[in-house]
């Protein structure tokens, strides 16, 4: 996908937010409620991974119905010898626990894949089950687990991740840690792969979307590297 018709997907996108916020509010009251949004970033760090990406926009919508979400997640380089990326998941939450099934879809000119190819050695999808446990609002905590169990990693990798999240006004900091229990997908042992400081500020530029300045440093212990990422995200209020 080249970078003008990127370019183009993403302000259709906006201009969706931008005029859509109404129809949301009036669905809304039928106990169905859509997001979307777009985060424009200096690279792609993922799980203490570095994705190769030299700048990239990633759009996201989803929408929710009682507590079950459909959700899809994208992530296009601008420039970088990385692949593109197409996540679709659904969710349902059950009081403080959040069960979610990923399908992860990467592609490029360089590793050309069909899409509804899903034989497990030839796929470029991953397909991954994931429980989030969360404290809320009096323990800021939460603990990831997914497992990636068919395609793209044979070695069927379990990771583990504590988040602790603290607001600091309208500001948000996020502390996490990372371990990969089992297979190879993050690195060659099982080890710490992911430790980071998220930091996301909100400013009011327009109306009817929230704009947010967004930073993380990330460390992984296992590769011994360290990855800086900064950039601005648009999504509905």
């Amino acid at each position: 996908m080249n970078f003008v018709l990127r370019t183009t997907l993403i302000f259709i996108l906006l201009f969706f937010l931008n005029n859509s916020v109404s129809s949301a509010q009036e669905i809304k009251d039928n106990s169905i409620t859509a997001e979307g949004g777009v985060d424009f970033l200096s690279n792609y760090i993922w799980r203490g991974q570095d994705f190769m990406h030299k700048g990239t926009i990633q759009p996201y919508i989803s929408t929710s119905w009682k507590n079950f979400t459909l959700g899809m997640w994208s992530a296009f380089r601008i420039k970088g010898d990385g692949t593109d990326e197409v996540d679709l998941y659904l969710s349902k939450s059950v009081g403080p626990v959040t069960l979610t099934i990923y399908d992860y879809w990467s592609y490029s000119k360089s590793l050309p894949s069909k899409y509804f190819d899903f034989n497990p050695n030839s796929t470029s999808h991953i397909l991954e089950a994931q429980v989030l446990i969360s404290g809320g609002e009096k323990i800021p905590l939460n603990l990831l687990g997914s497992y990636m169990f068919y395609g793209d990693d044979p070695s069927r990798s379990v990771y583990l991740e504590l988040q602790y999240v603290r607001p600091i006004k309208e500001a948000e900091l996020t502390l996490s840690v990372g371990y990969q229990v089992k297979g190879k997908y993050y690195g060659e042992k099982a080890s710490f792969v992911n430790t980071g400081i998220g930091f996301k500020q909100p400013i009011r530029l327009f109306d009817k979307i929230a704009t947010n300045v967004i930073s993380n440093l990330t460390y992984n212990p296992l590769a011994d590297k360290v990855y800086f990422t900064i950039g601005f995200g648009f999504n509905s209020l």
